[in-house]
């Protein structure tokens, strides 16, 4: 890892990240101790403290383990498929939708309703499977849709037939 002004740089395994951190902070390494003080302890600064230490923990797990988001595909006819370097989508439109796969991502299609994002970056993985489940939200009559592994969707009752008069 270096870090200069503020600017960090972290090596690993899997990949190099640099990022542009806060330069509110000041950012010391001794040795694989990183230590990050803050001028003061206004609301701001705690913030911003909180912040670059939460990016600089995210960018050593990234390059050593690396983050992944699973997806789930519900619905009758609704499946995916790796094509090259897109992810192709059919959920219940005239059309199937193309996904350009981002830079630095990998995307796995392990089942034709199963969709696995894996990267070093976990900002850019959050936001592919955000981005990805945003084609077809999961709808809380039936439960179809893209959802994440484990999400739990909140199901209302559908219309019923009053009887009266």
């Amino acid at each position: 890892m270096s870090i200069e002004g503020a600017s960090a740089t972290v090596k690993g395994p899997k990949g190099t990240i640099t990022k542009e951190l806060p330069s509110v902070c000041e950012i010391k390494q001794d040795g694989d101790v990183i230590n990050i003080t803050r001028s003061t302890e206004s609301r701001f600064h705690r913030e911003m403290h909180g912040l670059t230490r939460a990016l600089l923990n995210n960018m050593v797990v990234g390059v050593s383990e690396g983050f992944s988001k699973n997806l789930e595909i519900v619905g009758v006819g609704y499946r995916a498929e790796l094509k090259g370097k897109e992810l192709v989508l059919q959920l219940g439109y005239s059309h199937p939708i193309h996904y350009p796969v981002p830079e630095g991502l990998t995307i796995e299609v392990p089942e034709q309703t199963k969709i696995n994002i894996l990267g070093i970056e976990k900002d850019k993985v959050g936001q592919a499977a955000a981005e990805i489940r945003g084609f077809r939200r999961p709808e809380p009559y039936k439960g179809k849709g893209i959802r994440y592994v484990g999400e739990v969707i909140r199901r209302k009752a559908g219309k019923t037939a009053v009887s009266g008069s």
